[in-house]
């Protein structure tokens, strides 16, 4: 990897400064990088990382905007399962940053997000000082963080840098922001600063469910007739996936995943993913750290309501934390879920102990008829599906579908992590994921503009392990964020980046449709402030210009396997590669 090494610096002493104080904390938990974009007001961090700690554990990733630093931590840290840690700017670098904050809140996401403010004694204050500094300068994130600080002395910083890392990394998990006052990042420490014992910030340990309400469980899903299993956010742990299975199939159910996760291998003989059908015939619904348990219980169409619909006897059993994560300010997790047993409980710990529990308790002639049944059922999903793809395979404008299984084939003989990958049209079952902590989801919070430096995260963090990281991302998204492009390039991060450019902020044309077909007006204008178009961007000339591998946007079908193949050698030689390729809408 490249790394800017400082010149002029011998190995690490002790901290001077109150800055240093900060970059030796960082050092001793082992962070590798810390993404960011320059700012005056963390100057005296800046130098820290550099000359007091050699720029190495941390490693300063310049970033081109402050939304990519917090986005690429995100990423990185969904792919390793440790805290990602990012700095931003004072008051305009957080404002920049928010809503990748707000992505990684609702993605339950451990950050450690420092910034720089004040200085609280007026009297040091320059000019710009004024401007960018406030008297509570987390008021502008404290309502989608897990904890916020404002340290004012050295021996403050380490507390409270401490604190937010056991914060962020205990249930439920999210960013906490530390503010270090510019004042104290500078001022030389009048006598030595002790690091705080790491057995007091230690992370909270995960805890399992009531005894009396897991056997409630158990006793419901043994007695099941129609079982269902559905499994969220539990798909970045890779731990995750083999006790999911063993509980799938003791049970003999049918499996499947919540939106935009992977948790049991796409090609287990019970995963019928696609077929949302399982989970209207349920009679038992388990669902396991799901992020929007309403929306996958909801009859199908579009719901205006707040009410969920549970027919037939429906019993639902939820294993996550609940409602742990929820606040009073956004209603991220608020829609009403009907929970007939709640089990709250780390969600893998629980996973665990539910299997065990039912190992005695299940009917084991029952579960392998059911298991038979749905065996057989998963197989006409994967038929449906695999001839729904073969329908739009040589279609002239680049089906969706293609897109995604000349990737897929591209790629499947190098190890590698899918980080990204397009969401409203992607086709079940066509790309064999091995199971959780194969892909890293979506935005958490629906912010476009998460996929590029997510995407350059992920690739970091997969780079360091001997992966290939590969993202299908799409033109609105990379266009918010192409910076990220840069930094990938710099660092030296292979990257396998597919452009799904559909010339569009596509989402948004069939609400303009349903607008126009609700109010009697013309569906045909729904183009209208939605096209990127007149000019078209040239997204492979702006990826050269980056320093990223790319050729000519690929318009033929036949001609985008080629070319994955080419980017794919040159993502392996070290490069970040970029494909882009104009791709229908739907």
């Amino acid at each position: 990897m490249r790394t800017e090494r400082p010149a002029g610096t011998g190995p690490r002493g002790a901290a001077a400064w109150g800055s240093d104080v900060v970059v030796d904390l960082l050092h001793a938990w082992d962070v590798p990088y810390l993404p960011m974009n320059p700012g005056s007001s963390f100057r005296g961090l800046h130098d820290s990382v550099v000359n007091h700690g050699g720029n190495h554990a941390p490693q300063l990733l310049l970033c081109l905007h402050e939304e990519i630093a917090v986005a690429l931590a995100h990423g990185w840290a969904k792919a390793t399962g440790r805290l990602g840690v990012a700095a931003v700017h004072d008051l305009v670098g957080l404002m920049h940053a928010s809503m990748a904050v707000y992505d990684a809140w609702c993605d339950r996401t451990p950050l450690l997000l420092l910034g720089g403010s004040g200085p609280a004694d007026p009297d040091r204050r320059r000019p710009v000082d004024w401007i960018h500094s406030a008297a509570t300068q987390a008021e502008l994130v404290r309502d989608f963080v897990v904890w916020d600080a404002e340290p004012v002395t050295a021996a403050a910083f380490a507390a409270d840098v401490a604190q937010a890392r056991r914060r962020a990394l205990s249930a439920p998990r999210g960013p906490a922001y530390v503010s270090l006052d510019a004042g104290v990042q500078e001022e030389a420490l009048a006598a030595p600063v002790p690091l705080p014992d790491p057995r007091w910030f230690a992370p909270a340990p995960a805890f399992g469910p009531d005894p009396a309400v897991l056997d409630h469980a158990v006793t419901v899903l043994a007695d099941a007739e129609r079982p269902v299993v559905l499994a969220g956010r539990i798909a970045l742990d890779p731990a995750a996936t083999a006790p999911l299975a063993e509980l799938v199939e003791l049970l003999g159910a049918a499996y499947h995943d919540d939106r935009n996760v992977t948790a049991l291998p796409t090609g287990h003989p019970q995963n019928c993913t696609g077929d949302r059908g399982v989970i209207d015939d349920a009679d038992v619904v388990l669902a396991i750290d799901v992020v929007d348990l309403a929306a996958l219980l909801r009859p199908r169409g579009r719901g205006r309501g707040t009410e969920v619909s549970i027919e037939d006897g429906r019993v639902v059993v939820d294993l996550s934390l609940g409602d742990a994560a929820l606040r009073s300010w956004s209603n991220a997790g608020a829609a009403p879920v009907p929970r007939d047993v709640q089990l709250l409980s780390d969600p893998v710990l629980g996973l665990r102990m539910l299997c065990e529990a039912l190992a005695e308790r299940v009917k084991p002639d029952a579960a392998a008829t059911r298991r038979e049944a749905v065996r057989e059922r998963a197989a006409g999903v994967r038929q449906r599906q695999r001839d729904a793809v073969a329908a739009r395979w040589a279609d002239r404008r680049i089906s969706p579908a293609r897109l995604v299984g000349e990737t897929w084939r591209a790629v499947r003989d190098v190890e590698n992590l899918l980080c990204l990958r397009n969401t409203r049209t992607w086709p079940e079952g066509l790309w064999q994921l091995p199971g959780a902590g194969s892909y890293l989801g979506h935005s958490g919070g629906g912010g476009v503009g998460y996929g590029p430096g997510a995407l350059v995260g992920g690739a970091l963090a997969a780079r360091d392990r001997g992966q290939l990281g590969v993202g299908i991302v799409g033109d609105g998204d990379l266009l918010m964020a192409s910076g990220a492009l840069w930094t990938a390039t710099h660092y030296d991060v292979p990257a396998l980046v597919v452009v799904n450019d559909n010339g569009s902020f596509y989402n948004d044309e069939p609400h303009q449709r349903e607008m126009a077909r609700e109010r009697g007006r013309p569906v045909e204008n729904s183009w209208i402030g939605m096209r990127i178009a007149d000019p078209a961007v040239d997204i492979a000339a702006l990826a050269r210009s980056y320093g990223c591998w790319a050729e000519q946007p690929v318009e033929d079908p036949e001609d985008l396997g080629p070319a994955l193949d080419r980017a794919v050698r040159a993502a392996r030689d070290g490069a970040t590669a970029v494909v882009h390729a104009k791709v229908a809408a739907q």
